[in-house]
C-alpha cells in the first residue's frame, strides 16, 4: 500500500511540476502574446464610412453628392422578443415579416454590430420607429450618410455606381483602411477616382466582454471627407441628348475638337446609381438581369458596323492616292456587280453621275463601293487604322477597341468594308475623334473627362497622333459634308439649322434584324470654326437620316446658344 501511495506521490508531483512548466511557458515565455491577443479580443471597431467627393459638371453643377437615410438595424446582443420585434416593424416599414427576418440573418455578424433589415425609409416612418425603440429592445435608426444622384439617370454610365468591394478588391483596399461593407466605386469615375473620392473611414472603439457584449465606448476617430473631383461634361448639354433618345436604345458623344474634352457622353438605356448606393436589391436585380443590357455604356463599349460614316475615310483614302479629285465622276445604275454577285445600292434605281460631293449628299454605296476596289484592302486598311479604329482611343475608363479585319478579303467584302459593312466594328467614341481630326484638320486627339481634382488642374493632353494627310483632302471631305446637311436632297437635312452651319454624314448600317438597321450621324459644328466634334448612333433605330441627324441639329442649336 505504501508503495502504490509512493508511486502516487511521484506521479502528481509529476504533473505538477509539467503543470508548473506549462503556466511558466504560457506566462513568462508567451504571456506577451497572449495579453495582445486579449487586447485584441477586449476591443472592438465599430467603422464608420467618410462621406465621398463631390462631383460636378464643367459649370460646377452637382453630379453626386451624399444624402442621409435612415437605416432600421437590430443589435443581436440587445435583441428581445425577436418575432414581435419584426412583426411591429413590418406594419411601419409595409415589408413581410419573413423578408426582414431573411435580412437579418444574412447581415447578422457580431453580437454588437447592427444588423441591416432595411436599407432605407422615409423620414416620417424613421421618427415613428424611433418613437417606438423603447419598446423594443435592439431596434435601432441608423442615419448613414450615402451617395446621392441628383439628375437621377443622368451621365450614369460615365458616373458609375458603388458596391461592396469583390473579393479580389479586399485583400488590397484592406490596407487602405477600407471595411468589407463599405462602398467603393465599381464603374465609371467612381471607380477610377474612388480612392480620391473615398476619403478617409473613421469609427469609435468600444470594448466587449468575453461574450462579445458591448461594455463601453474607448475612443472615436472622425471620419474625413473624400476631395471633389470636376468633370469636363456639360450636364445640360448631358441632358439634352438622353432625352433627345426617349426610349430609343444608343449613344451620343460630344468632344471639343481642339482640346479632346468630353462634353457629353451618353447611353440608353441607363440606370439609376443611386439604387446601388442604397443597396435597393429589387432595382439592382432589375438591372441585371434587363435584356437591353442599361449597365452597358454603349458609347464607349457598344461596337457597331459604321454602315456610310465610313465612306469618309474610304474617299480620303483614295484622295490621298490620287485615285480620284472631287470632281471624279462615277455612274450608279443602282447595283454593282463583283463575280457572281451583285451588290446593290440603297437607291435601286440608281443616283446617275455623280461627283465625289454628290456622292457624299446622298451617301451613294455603288461610287465608294467602285473607289473602294481601286483603293484596295491594304491601302484601304492603313486609312482606317491611321484614323485611329481597331485600337483604344486613350479614353481612361471602360473602352471597346473595336475591329477591323486582319485576314484576306475577297474582291466583294473589299467593297463591302469601303461603305463601312461586312468585318468591321467601331463605337462612338471613335467616330467622334474621327470627326474631331477632320474638323481640325488631322490631330488625333485623346478623350479626357476630368477637368481637376481636389481643386487642381489636370494637365491637358497633346494630340498623341496626327492624319498627315494633304489639306485640299479634309476640304475636299468637309465641302461634301456640309452638302450633306444643307442640300434638301441630302441624307442628313434633318441636321441643317438657320441658327449654326453643320456639317455632317449618315450612315446605315444593315443588321441580322432584317429592317432594324443601326442609325448613325457623325459631323462637327459651326463649320467655320468648329466647336464641337459629334457622333451619334441609334441602335437598330432607322436611318441615320433621322433620329441621329435630328439630334445633331438639337446639339448645334445648343451650342450656337451657349458659350460652350
Amino acid at each position: 500500500m505504501s508503495h502504490r501511495i509512493v508511486q502516487l506521490q511521484a506521479v502528481l508531483l509529476l504533473a505538477c511540476g509539467l503543470l508548473a512548466v506549462r503556466l511558466a511557458h504560457l506566462q513568462l515565455l508567451r504571456g506577451a502574446h497572449f495579453r495582445r491577443l486579449a487586447e485584441q479580443n477586449r476591443l472592438r471597431l465599430i467603422p464608420e464610412p467618410p462621406p465621398r467627393g463631390l462631383i460636378t459638371d464643367r459649370q460646377g453643377r452637382i453630379l453626386a453628392s451624399n444624402q442621409t437615410i435612415f437605416r432600421v438595424a437590430l443589435v443581436p446582443q440587445d435583441l428581445e422578443e425577436a418575432s414581435a420585434v419584426f412583426a411591429n416593424v413590418s406594419a411601419l416599414v409595409g415589408r413581410p415579416a419573413q423578408q426582414l427576418q431573411r435580412e437579418y440573418a444574412i447581415q447578422r455578424s457580431l453580437p454588437f454590430l447592427p444588423a441591416t433589415i432595411v436599407a432605407s425609409v422615409p423620414k416620417d416612418v424613421a421618427l415613428q420607429l424611433e418613437q417606438e425603440r423603447w419598446r423594443w429592445p435592439g431596434l435601432l435608426v441608423k442615419p448613414e450618410t450615402v451617395r446621392r444622384y441628383p439628375r437621377g439617370e443622368s451621365a450614369a454610365h460615365l458616373l458609375g455606381y458603388l458596391s461592396q468591394p469583390t473579393a479580389e478588391q479586399w485583400p488590397r483596399l484592406k490596407s487602405y483602411g477600407v471595411h468589407p461593407q463599405q462602398l467603393v466605386g465599381r464603374m465609371g469615375v467612381e471607380r477610377m477616382f474612388d480612392d480620391v473620392l473615398r476619403g478617409r473611414a473613421g469609427g469609435v472603439m468600444v470594448e466587449v466582454n468575453h461574450r462579445g457584449r458591448q461594455v463601453r465606448v474607448i475612443g472615436r476617430r472622425e471620419p474625413e471627407a473624400g476631395a471633389p473631383v470636376r468633370l469636363t461634361i456639360d450636364a445640360e448639354l448631358q441632358a439634352l441628348i438622353e432625352q433627345s433618345f426617349g426610349t430609343q436604345p444608343g449613344a451620343g458623344v460630344v468632344l471639343n475638337p481642339t482640346t479632346g474634352e468630353v462634353l457629353a457622353i451618353a447611353s440608353r438605356p441607363a440606370f439609376a446609381p443611386e439604387a446601388f448606393a442604397v443597396s435597393e436589391a429589387s432595382a439592382i436585380r432589375r438591372y441585371l438581369n434587363d435584356s437591353t443590357a442599361p449597365l452597358m455604356n454603349r458609347a464607349a463599349v457598344g461596337a457597331y458596323q459604321p454602315g456610310s460614316i465610313m465612306k469618309l475615310v474610304t474617299a480620303a483614302a483614295a484622295l490621298e492616292q490620287h485615285l480620284i479629285n472631287p470632281g471624279t465622276t462615277y455612274a450608279c445604275p443602282g447595283s454593282l456587280t463583283i463575280g457572281d454577285r451583285a451588290f446593290h445600292c440603297w437607291n435601286l434605281d440608281g443616283h446617275g453621275p455623280l461627283t465625289l460631293p454628290e456622292a457624299l449628299m446622298q451617301s451613294c454605296n455603288v461610287y465608294f463601293m467602285q473607289i473602294g476596289r481601286r483603293v484596295g484592302l491594304a491601302k484601304l486598311r492603313a486609312a482606317l487604322d491611321a484614323m485611329g479604329l481597331g485600337r483604344r482611343t486613350g479614353w481612361l475608363l471602360e473602352e471597346h477597341t473595336g475591329h477591323l479585319p486582319k485576314r484576306r478579303l475577297t474582291e466583294g467584302e473589299v467593297a463591302l468594308l469601303a461603305i463601312g459593312q461586312g468585318e468591321i466594328l467601331v463605337t462612338a467614341l471613335q467616330e467622334a475623334v474621327i470627326a474631331s481630326a477632320i474638323a481640325n484638320r488631322g490631330s488625333l486627339i485623346e478623350p479626357w473627362v476630368v477637368k481637376a481634382v481636389a481643386d487642381r488642374p489636370m494637365t491637358q493632353r497633346a494630340p498623341s497622333h496626327r492624319v498627315r494627310w494633304a489639306t485640299e483632302t479634309f476640304e475636299a471631305i468637309e465641302a461634301g459634308m456640309r452638302r450633306v446637311v444643307s442640300d434638301p436632297a441630302g441624307t442628313g437635312h434633318r441636321a441643317m439649322s438657320a441658327h449654326i452651319s453643320v456639317a455632317g454624314k449618315t450612315g446605315t448600317a444593315q443588321t441580322h434584324l432584317a429592317g432594324r438597321p443601326h442609325g448613325w450621324f457623325v459631323g462637327f459644328c459651326p463649320v467655320e470654326q468648329p466647336r464641337v466634334a459629334l457622333a451619334l448612333v441609334a441602335e437598330h433605330g432607322g436611318s441615320g437620316g433621322d433620329l441621329p441627324a435630328a439630334i445633331a441639329k438639337a446639339i448645334c442649336e445648343y451650342v450656337a446658344a451657349t458659350d460652350l
